[in-house]
């Protein structure tokens, strides 16, 4: 079974990518959303800071009960649905993020972008096509014209 990395900003937008390659795919897969966040340099923000819990109030309710939906729907292809933060500053360690999640894909629309939820966000698109995993653009996989074939 393969697994998805979907970055997000936890909108309806993300959940499309989710849609699309439910829709698409060809054998089941699990998926894990994540955002990417720098870690700060500053000590006292580290030792004094909350933020790995309040990252998780940017999942809405909403998001959550469209994931059951998607699970749902297409329960014969989707294993699973996770939310896990990435929080780091090197691309090292976003690649041992991913081989932590075994992930195969990343998938992604580059037409919506990645939208940042806070100042600590990173700009995700660049580092993700660094990572060395198999990028999905799922613009591609339903327009007629040059349809980009999903490899699981």
């Amino acid at each position: 079974m393969k697994t998805v990395v979907i970055p997000a900003d936890f909108s309806p937008e993300s959940l499309q990518v989710a849609h699309i390659l439910a829709r698409n795919a060809q054998e089941k897969f699990s998926i894990v959303f994540t955002h990417l966040f720098h870690v700060a340099d500053d000590i006292q923000d580290l030792l004094f800071s909350t933020y790995r819990k309040k990252e998780y109030d940017f999942v809405s309710e909403a998001f959550w009960e469209e994931c059951h939906v998607i699970k749902n729907l297409y329960g014969n292809k989707v294993h699973s649905i996770k939310v896990e933060f990435f929080y780091g500053n090197k691309l090292a360690a976003f690649k041992n993020f991913l081989d932590a999640h075994d992930a195969d894909f990343i998938a992604y629309s580059e037409n919506n972008g990645i939208p940042k939820l806070s100042k600590s966000s990173l700009d995700a698109l660049p580092v993700i096509k660094k990572s060395g995993v198999e990028l999905i653009n799922v613009d591609k996989i339903e327009e007629p014209a040059n349809s980009q074939e999903i490899c699981f």
